[in-house]
């Protein structure tokens, strides 16, 4: 009987030897990930500072920023001519009311009805979508003008018009 209780306490001792690892294994991941969330915070804010001091001293960067405030600059005006030339891929222009996105050939802005420089004759409406009442011309959905009349859509009663 001796024997048996020898092994009994040896699997009870290992059992609890590995519930122990286990537990140490469980707190050690939370800890890691725990301090894994708290450098993400910290690289987070170090953004953040680094930010604000290029929107409060770009213009007049302490001489050891002076480098890097430029480099910024440089970049950023590249930004602005890559998404320029994407837009004229696209076939974009802003409207010069409201500054929204219209497309080329538009007549009139989309979002806020001002007359844009002349534009190609409409488009056929489309098989299936949103068709403008006055002109007949094919209107991307979404839009509250049409781009080639500038009749304003009333999406409502279009919607009520489909339900009936």
């Amino acid at each position: 009987m001796a024997f048996f209780e020898q092994i009994g306490k040896r699997l009870v001792d290992a059992g609890q030897g590995v519930a122990q690892q286990t537990k140490n294994f469980a707190d050690v991941t939370r800890l890691n990930s725990e301090i894994s969330e708290k450098e993400r915070k910290i690289t987070q804010l170090y953004q953040t500072i680094g930010q604000t001091y290029y929107q409060n001293h770009s213009q007049a960067p302490e001489p050891e920023y002076r480098q890097a405030v430029e480099e910024i600059r440089a970049l950023l005006t590249e930004i602005a001519q890559h998404q320029e030339e994407i837009k004229q891929i696209k076939g974009i222009v802003k409207c010069p009311s409201c500054g929204a996105d219209v497309p080329l050939q538009a007549a009139f802005c989309n979002s806020c009805g001002a007359r844009m420089t002349p534009g190609a004759p409409p488009a056929p409406p489309a098989e299936e979508g949103q068709v403008c009442p006055v002109c007949g011309a094919a209107v991307a959905e979404g839009n509250q003008f049409c781009t080639h009349c500038g009749s304003r859509l009333n999406h409502a009663e279009t919607d009520e018009n489909r339900e009936g």
